[in-house]
């Protein structure tokens, strides 16, 4: 599962790398700001989801989520915070995240079975392509046979 972090605090980037990896998610990219994020969804890798600040220096995630989610509606964000502010919270589910996590001593426990969740998702989405495949082949065959 490839993961993009989007943080531009050098410490607790650092420490949400080292603990991903940890963790066994060795897919990781990190990018200090939205613009960068944009780039990296838009011209090179999509990622299999994004974990970001609420501030981003000029830019805030919530304006950066709406953009991702104009080109890459599917796209699985979650929102990693150390503002308190439920008003930031509520609008970032609103516009798509996937969830909103405070930054506290809990954040790193908080987003694993968030991660494991999407990673069982992707595995199970790709046990089913060989299906969907042969089922998509199937219908071709029958409409081009009427």
């Amino acid at each position: 599962m490839f993961i993009l972090l989007v943080e531009d605090d050098p410490f607790y980037s650092t420490m949400l790398l080292e603990l991903l990896r940890n963790a066994g998610y060795d897919d990781v990219k990190h990018v200090d700001n939205g613009l960068e994020c944009l780039l990296q969804v838009y011209e090179e890798r999509v990622p299999d989801v994004i974990i970001m600040d609420q501030q981003l220096g000029l830019v805030n995630g919530v304006e950066v989520l709406q953009k991702i989610r104009a080109y890459k509606p599917d796209l699985r964000v979650i929102f990693m915070s150390g503002q308190k502010n439920v008003k930031l919270a509520v609008q970032s589910i609103k516009q798509g995240a996937l969830d909103y996590i405070k930054k506290d001593e809990k954040a790193f426990e908080n987003l694993l079975p968030v991660l494991k969740k999407i990673e069982s998702e992707i595995q199970s989405q790709s046990a089913n392509k060989p299906v969907k495949k042969a089922i998509s082949k199937i219908r071709k065959f029958l409409m081009d046979n009427d």
